[in-house]
């Protein structure tokens, strides 16, 4: 079964970049490449047609920011300033009078450190043509420095029910900012999404998964990551695979026996309605089908009604007399679990194969 688990630069002597102000008036020059006397309170522009690497030795203080206004992120010390822009105008504000020394070097030459698959003209790692990753691997990567660099992903195997483990740095540019701060991590099973969230800074990202084929896509971010992949033995966490055993109509409802599963503290169903055309609906996972419906239960039987209409879990599902459906299972090992906004942080087995069965509305 394939599942989705939905994470700047040339030297001085080739300067790829201008100095030409915005407003020259009023915003003096700071020119990249020189040494320069930068007076207190100032505000100083500069501008680079390249995404690339600035960086500036002195003992100024000052604040850069870009133009809209977001902070830049300073990835050196207070006497060795280093900055990773895109193409721009940026300005500086000094709380001192200093001289400073400056460079730029183009981001392509020196992409390669600190990237594992090295992006320069095009996008060559996304969602499309993800990297394999095994156990114990480092990854870096950069994103949002060029339009066409928006998304990395990564792919995995297991071949058993396994603890996997992110070990995830986001380096932001923009530190602060909410829309480029943060790193999203995007988790999908059967083209569900398990979790779609953001993270700062550090974070360790933990999933306890049944063997298959994943993929992990970030994006957002506008700066830096790395991260370590780690997988251990998940055996006596994961649930064992279930099975429909049996369907059974009641009004307005229907009673589903399953296989009990190892680790399973609960079943989820999932039901989809099978389709009278060859065309997929709503962009759900199984082709030809579509979603109406999930429900939970604390034994291996478990009936829709009333125990799915919970608000907190936000779908329901009421058999239409005569309508065809599919349903599926797996285990959870979770007391707590409400639904796939927790799949992220629980142990969950596999989907069973599907279940075929036309539901008739008892006549009493």
């Amino acid at each position: 079964m394939k599942k989705i688990l939905a994470i700047a630069l040339a030297s001085a002597a080739g300067l790829a970049f201008m100095t030409t102000p915005v407003n020259a008036a009023s915003k003096p020059n700071m020119v990249i490449g020189q040494r320069q006397t930068l007076q207190k309170g100032q505000k100083y522009h500069f501008y680079i047609n390249a995404a690339g690497r600035v960086r500036i030795n002195g003992n100024a203080k000052f604040t850069m920011t870009n133009s809209s206004r977001n902070k830049i992120a300073n990835y050196g010390s207070s006497k060795n300033q280093v900055f990773y822009l895109r193409k721009g105008n940026y300005y500086l504000t000094p709380t001192n009078t200093a001289s400073v020394n400056s460079n730029f070097t183009n981001l392509t030459k020196i992409r390669k450190d600190f990237e594992t698959v090295v992006e320069t003209k095009k996008n060559v790692n996304d969602v499309n043509h993800p990297m394999e990753i095994k156990n114990d691997d480092h990854i870096k990567g950069m994103l949002g420095f060029y339009n066409y660099d928006e998304t990395d992903a990564y792919t995995f195997k297991l071949d058993e029910p396994s603890k996997v483990t992110f070990d995830v740095n986001a380096l932001p540019i923009y530190p602060g900012h909410y829309q480029y701060y943060s790193l999203r991590w995007k988790l999908n099973s059967n083209g569900y999404p398990l979790n779609i969230f953001t993270k700062e800074k550090s974070q360790k990202i933990v999933y306890n998964l049944p063997q298959g084929t994943y993929t992990v896509r970030l994006s957002n971010l506008r700066g830096r990551y790395n991260f370590d992949f780690k997988i251990e033995d998940g055996s006596d966490t994961v649930p064992s695979a279930s099975k429909i055993e049996s369907v059974t109509d009641e009004k307005d409802a229907v009673r589903v026996n399953v296989a009990q599963a190892d680790n399973a503290k609960k079943y989820e169903l999932m039901f989809t309605q099978k389709a009278t055309n060859g065309n997929a609906t709503i962009g759900i996972p199984f082709q030809n089908e579509r979603l109406v419906g999930q429900a939970l239960g604390t034994s291996t039987t478990i009936v829709t009604d009333p125990v799915f209409h919970n608000p907190s879990y936000g779908m329901t599902f009421k058999p239409v007399d005569g309508q065809t459906y599919l349903v599926r299972v797996r285990g959870i090992n979770s007391d707590t679990y409400r639904g796939p906004i927790d799949a992220d942080k629980t142990p969950v087995g596999e989907w069973s194969d599907p279940y075929e069965f036309t539901y008739h509305a008892p006549k009493n």
